[in-house]
């Protein structure tokens, strides 16, 4: 599909386009900000640990290199998610979200605005810590303990810094709507993406490497990519499966015309849990304590308990019961209205029980990766949070991009341009 799609000029053009603004992301998050002293940065050791190889694998490199687009898309996926929760607890917000396509323009830039002030907020803390010798990303010098990665500390240093930065993000955007107007795919996933791949690499290979050169070393990155895969492979399996209920619909006669009698199925899903909770559950790996028993069984049963719950909301019973009755369709064997909705809440419930074993073997994975071949320890930089995301920035990145391809194929006058093409 992907080599038939590249033969269509458009294809070709908006593939261009996206491999253009990556190299230009990708050549802002080098680019040291003003007052940077990049010398003696890069004599500091970088710090160890899953968090700050989190933040490193978020930042796209460019937060321990303290470059002009050093945050990244990290503070636009955080107005997102503040957006978001707004919308939950704020009407207005609400309104907007459920309006027409002017309504969205306001709140996209609501949106905008937020990751501005996100930006501005993250800036100002990494400007603090870097004036006060404790780069975020770095460890200590191994020229002088007391050695400055700044050349100034002043506050217009601090200040032109903080702007710098906060204006990096605005770019970032930039950069991203012009991905998803004249590229391939969704601008603010394919840019994650690009600092994923960047980053994830390293940490694999420095994982590796700590693991010596013998076959533990060797069997890291080959256990890390089976990981992805079968996390990739399994979710995809989970997400997209259902259970078709067969429907028949009465014929019913409307003037001279018969209308009905047609069979239809009812789709019943239970795997819409997806990474929403996996993530944020994987947080507890990062507890400054022990690896303990409590911290894995919590960690199942949150995935467990709401992918479950999510599936039960997800599939109303009685609802579809009802717009069946109306629409005088019944399922074959069962009587409308009461048997209906139990037996389509007796399905429901196995389903999602399904999909909830199979995300919790989807969460457990990432763990038995990282346990098998001992990377699991407390200096590592690779944890179960960044295998996760990981997976979740290729599967958000893949499928619409994937659809999007498709939706090309499928245009009037495909066939035609290929064939002139060959």
């Amino acid at each position: 599909m992907f080599i038939r799609a590249f033969q269509v000029p458009e294809v070709r053009r908006r593939l261009l386009v996206t491999l253009l603004v990556i190299t230009l992301f990708r050549l802002g998050q080098t680019v040291p900000l003003p007052g940077v002293d990049s010398t003696a940065l890069a004599a500091t050791d970088p710090a160890t640990g899953q968090l700050l190889g989190l933040l490193d694998l978020l930042s796209g490199g460019g937060l321990a290199k303290l470059s002009v687009l050093a945050l990244g898309v990290l503070p636009v996926i955080a107005a997102h998610y503040v957006v978001g929760l707004g919308g939950l607890l704020i009407p207005g917000l609400r309104a907007l979200a459920e309006a027409d396509q002017a309504a969205h323009a306001r709140l996209a830039r609501s949106t905008r605005c937020v990751a501005v002030l996100v930006s501005a907020a993250l800036a100002t803390v990494v400007v603090r810590m870097t004036a006060d010798g404790r780069p975020p990303l770095a460890g200590t010098s191994t020229a002088a303990a007391d050695a400055s990665v700044l050349y100034g500390t002043g506050a217009l240093a601090q200040i032109t810094m903080v702007v710098c930065m906060t204006g990096g993000t605005a770019v970032v955007m930039w950069l991203s709507a012009i991905i998803t107007d004249r590229g391939l795919g969704e601008g603010l996933s394919i840019l994650l993406l690009a600092q994923v791949a960047a980053v994830f690499p390293g940490q694999v290979w420095n994982a590796a490497r700590k693991r010596g050169d013998g076959l533990a070393g060797m069997s890291a990155p080959l256990v890390l990519l089976v990981a992805l895969a079968l996390v990739t492979a399994l979710f995809v399996t989970v997400r997209q499966s259902e259970r078709r209920v067969p429907v028949q619909y009465a014929k019913r006669m409307i003037g001279r015309r018969s209308y009905g009698g047609s069979a239809a199925y009812v789709p019943v899903r239970g795997g819409q849990g997806g990474f929403a909770v996996m993530i944020p559950a994987s947080l507890l790996f990062l507890l400054p304590a022990p690896p303990a028993p409590w911290i894995l069984a919590a960690y199942v049963l949150l995935v467990f308990a709401y992918a479950f719950l999510r599936g039960v909301i997800a599939f109303d019973a009685d609802e579809v019961a009802g717009d069946l009755q109306r629409g005088g369709g019944f399922v074959p064997g069962i009587r409308q209205g009461r048997q209906t909705v139990e037996y389509l809440a007796y399905i429901r419930v196995r389903i999602v029980l399904a999909a909830a074993l199979g995300m919790t073997v989807v969460a457990l994975i990432p763990v038995a990766a990282l346990a098998l071949p001992g990377l699991y320890t407390d200096n590592a930089v690779l944890g179960v949070t960044a295998l996760l995301i990981v997976a979740r920035v290729v599967l958000g990145t893949a499928l619409p991009l994937t659809r999007q391809i498709e939706s090309w194929l499928l245009k009037p006058g495909y066939f035609g341009r290929v064939s002139s093409v060959r």
